[in-house]
């Protein structure tokens, strides 16, 4: 039975085991039960302590519903299989649609991530790749920009310190000039005014310089006024002829400026030569810096594509496995602890997807579960201490008194020689140091022995008979 069961329990344990391993795993297991069996009713004696034969049967009955568990239990899981793969089909089918949902979300939002940033900085290649600068090249380009634009008319040339000073000479002479003007245009003012003032005093009017009424004609007033208009028509003249002096001037210093920035313009084109080797070092300058740049962008570009494949190893690592494993479990590849929990659901718990019949029937299902494991259990219990039960309610037979006769003498020999050790131990040993056997309590201990086998039982009729 031993061997049975245990073949039935590794075949159904373990998805697909070899039969020589199952066969040897059951041998070996048949081995181990039937000596187990073999010590427990060889050591049995009826004269021992009452503790120690309770102890020997308890063990026997804890063995005995240690291999029927064994047995029943996963006899109980094939029967219900079916039912708990189902469970688990129907719970997995939410779970997985729910985590490949989830997935193909977190995946497409990555990668359209990815897509804008990737694209981003993919645009900005080709104006760096193709934006090759060559030095010399660019060099007389800008020269020959240079020379384009110096020959405009409205070019104006950088300007010498030459020119710098005589341009300050021109803002002051202007300013000079300016001056002059205001002062001249106030003396032509205060000339009309004279005149008009003398015209109204002539006349006897009240003018600006003399507000009083008075007879008409020419008096002191009237010379007096004369006498500052001219005056003021000396001064006239006189700034009259500064403005043109000035402006004279001014004119010199145009023709002068004229021909400074014609040789401005001369120098800077002549300075042109020169200036081309700065434009080679600016078009290295260039070059270098759109190198640095397309090498920052090739770095960042490549950067970013490896960051996106670990993030997907990351996302696949987080994703993929959990959906393989459930995908193997509704296919119906499912692990003991899986299948042991599966069978408490299926018994004690209501499936989701449940109909009415079935939740009208919910609390009967836990008696209809545990029915067979019970039948099971209790059959292989009951078998397993037929051996241990017959030994304690049969007769002992002659195996057993020879063996219990040789047991009883070595254990009351040994009570004796633990009782009377500490006061015959003096007396066992002689004056020159030899050991004497304690003969007197191995003849006592055989003794009652003897007293006990040859006692005789009562007969039925409740007579004494010889044993």
């Amino acid at each position: 039975m031993a061997f049975l069961g245990m073949l039935f329990y590794s075949k159904n344990r373990f998805a697909n085991p070899p039969w020589l391993a199952c066969v040897g795993i059951a041998l070996a297991w048949s081995f181990v039960i039937m000596n187990t069996d073999r010590i427990l009713l060889a050591t049995y004696r009826p004269f021992q302590p009452w503790y120690r034969r309770i102890l020997q049967v308890i063990f026997r009955f804890v063995l005995a519903g240690v291999v029927s568990v064994a047995i029943a239990f996963p006899f109980c899981l094939d029967q219900f299989r079916p039912a708990i793969r189902h469970r688990y089909q129907t719970e997995y089918q939410e779970l997985l649609g729910k985590l490949r949902e989830e997935e193909n979300t977190v995946r497409k939002a990555a990668e359209a991530e990815f897509r804008a940033g990737h694209d981003a900085l993919t645009a900005q290649l080709p104006a760096l790749q193709d934006a090759i600068t060559n030095p010399q090249v660019y060099a007389d380009n800008k020269i020959d920009e240079e020379k384009t634009h110096a020959s405009d008319p409205a070019f104006v040339p950088p300007a010498s310190g030459a020119t710098r000073t005589l341009l300050s000479q021109i803002d002051a002479a202007k300013e000079t000039l300016a001056s002059t003007n205001a002062a001249l245009e106030e003396k032509q003012d205060l000339h009309r005014r004279l005149v008009e003032a003398t015209a109204r005093e002539v006349l006897g009017q009240p003018n600006e310089f003399y507000p009083e009424l008075k007879k008409s004609g020419e008096g002191p007033r009237t010379k007096d006024l004369q006498a500052r208009d001219k005056i003021t028509l000396g001064e006239i003249r006189n700034l009259e002829a500064a403005v043109a002096a000035q402006t004279a001037t001014l004119a010199a210093f145009d023709k002068t400026l004229a021909a400074q920035r014609l040789a401005d313009r001369n120098a800077y084109l002549d300075g042109l030569v020169a200036r081309r080797e700065a434009y080679v070092e600016e078009a290295k300058e260039i070059e270098r810096v759109r190198q640095e740049r397309l090498d920052r962008l090739k770095t960042d570009i490549a950067r970013y594509e490896e960051d996106y494949a670990n993030a997907r190893k990351l996302h696949e690592a987080r994703y993929l496995p959990r959906i393989a494993l459930y995908e193997r479990k509704m296919a119906g590849v499912l692990d003991p602890m899986e299948e042991t929990i599966g069978l408490y659901k299926v018994i004690f718990l209501i499936a989701p997807d449940a109909d009415e019949i079935e939740k009208r029937e919910y609390g009967y299902r836990w008696i209809a579960g545990l029915f067979p494991f019970v039948v099971i259990f209790g059959t292989l219990f009951t078998l397993d201490l037929v051996p241990i039960l017959a030994k304690i309610f049969s007769r002992a037979g002659p195996y057993d008194v020879l063996v219990e006769e040789k047991e009883f003498i070595a254990l009351e020999n040994l009570r004796s020689f633990r009782r009377d050790y500490q006061e015959h131990a003096s007396a066992w040993v002689s004056g020159n140091g030899e050991r004497t056997k304690p003969k007197a309590t191995y003849e006592h201990a055989s003794l009652l022995v003897r007293r006990r086998l040859e006692r005789p039982e009562p007969a039925a009729d409740g007579k004494s008979a010889k044993a």
